[in-house]
């Protein structure tokens, strides 16, 4: 397990979008379906209260923008690579978003329930105070990533691949992990009840855990602690 120091830090723009194009509403709505539909990149942009839903936006290229209150619930986000982003308050909530890239990029308050990560690539990836629940991430991969403060209840960890994970007060209750090695991940600032794996339980050999939650995962080998 990583040290703090070690994980991802904002991506390096100002806090308030200074030197960033801004658009809002549907004028923002516009430039995004454009640039997914022109297979082009978007860079620079900070982007307010667009509202996408249930768009076709696959192969959405970004880099070094900021994307505040926008609504994609249910958007096609397929192969969609975003690059030093900051996404605050978004609802990504079904959004297909599998085979995609997140590089350099933070979350902050997002709402992503039941959307897809499915086979996505995520590195030097920050996410504060999300609601994840019913997040895919099944095939994914997952390097220098930090999760803060955020809800992953009933997420599909599947076969998730990981290399410096640092989770704090994220819960994970009704996860699944079968096929994920969560050996050496620190789960002690987590909620892991009615975590799932597999028959023989080996995802969770190694696993970093405190001793309630101990006594937790041994009644799932059947041990009757007294």
């Amino acid at each position: 397990m990583a040290r703090r120091t070690n994980l991802p830090a904002p991506p390096g723009m100002a806090a308030d979008g200074a030197g960033l194009e801004r658009l809002e509403g549907p004028e923002a709505a516009a430039r995004l379906y454009a640039l997914a539909g022109a297979e082009e990149e978007g860079r620079g942009l900070l982007l307010h209260g667009a509202d996408l839903s249930g768009e076709a936006l696959d192969g959405l290229t970004l880099a070094g923008c900021v994307l505040e209150d926008c609504r994609l619930t249910g958007a096609g986000l397929r192969r969609a690579a975003f690059t030093d982003c900051l996404l605050r308050r978004c609802d990504l909530s079904g959004a297909q978003w599998y085979d995609g890239s997140l590089l350099r990029c933070r979350w902050e308050g997002v709402k992503a329930l039941g959307c897809s990560l499915s086979g996505a690539g995520i590195r030097d990836f920050a996410c504060d105070g999300c609601r994840l629940d019913g997040l895919r991430l099944d095939g994914a991969g997952l390097e220098s990533v930090r999760l803060a403060g955020s809800s992953l209840t009933g997420a599909n960890l599947t076969g998730l691949r990981w290399n410096r994970l640092l989770l704090e007060e994220v819960d994970l209750s009704g996860a699944s992990v079968t096929g994920t090695s969560l050996r050496g991940l620190d789960l002690r600032r987590c909620r892991i009840d009615g975590l799932t794996a597999g028959e023989t339980l080996r995802e969770l050999r190694g696993a970093i855990v405190d001793p309630i939650q101990a006594a937790g995962l041994a009644r799932l080998l059947g041990l009757d602690i007294r």
